[in-house]
């Protein structure tokens, strides 16, 4: 099945070790001083921050089962051949801090990754996902539009434990215009799984 169609085990899921989480901490630190103020002026509340590092988190555990893949993949030839063959995958992380992004985080060949990740609450089980809608705001789509769109979930009770890599989207879903801030929508159960991204795309 190459849709999610609402089966928990066709979801990814990745382990927020201390290291994945020291990282996005670190990193939404450094970022948050350039970030531009969408709440008001001044300094950023803890809310915004935890947004960022649940935003790193998301981008952090994408790479993490990308690069957990492709080791697997070329586990058994010798190095040299190996980094030629990485090089011809064409994937690579485009991380940016200090500047605004091009709406984009991951490249695979000439298609561009926009990672996901729902920062407003820390869910409590991955069955919960499902609740949900993968969301583009409006306004950054017509802003820039990339031509895939992942997203994920961060689960735990007392903090982050696991990342779950929900599923993705070619190009961009309708406008629902009933939120708040009229979005591109679609529900997670609609989402293409990650397995089927493997197949398409290296």
């Amino acid at each position: 099945m190459k849709r999610v169609n609402n089966h928990p085990d066709k979801i990814v899921e990745v382990t927020i070790n201390p290291g994945l989480l020291a990282s996005a901490k670190f990193l939404a630190r450094q970022r948050l001083v350039f970030e531009y103020p969408r709440s008001g002026y001044g300094q950023y509340d803890e809310k915004h921050l935890l947004n960022l590092e649940y935003g790193y988190l998301g981008e952090l555990a994408f790479l993490t089962y990308i690069v957990k893949y492709l080791n697997a993949k070329y586990r058994n030839i010798p190095p040299i051949d190996k980094f030629k063959r990485l090089q011809n995958e064409q994937f690579s992380y485009h991380f940016v801090i200090g500047q605004t992004d091009k709406g984009f985080d991951f490249r695979i060949k000439d298609k561009e990754i926009d990672v996901k990740t729902y920062g407003t609450a820390l869910l409590k089980s991955k069955n919960d996902i499902f609740k949900y809608n993968l969301l583009i705001d409006q306004r950054q789509a017509q802003n820039h539009r990339a031509d895939i769109y992942i997203q994920t979930f961060i689960i735990g009770h007392s903090g982050p434990e696991i990342c779950v890599i929900a599923g993705f989207y070619e190009g961009l879903p309708p406008v629902n215009n009933h939120f708040p801030t009229p979005a591109h929508a679609i529900r997670v159960n609609e989402l293409f799984t990650m397995e089927y991204f493997l197949q398409r795309y290296f």
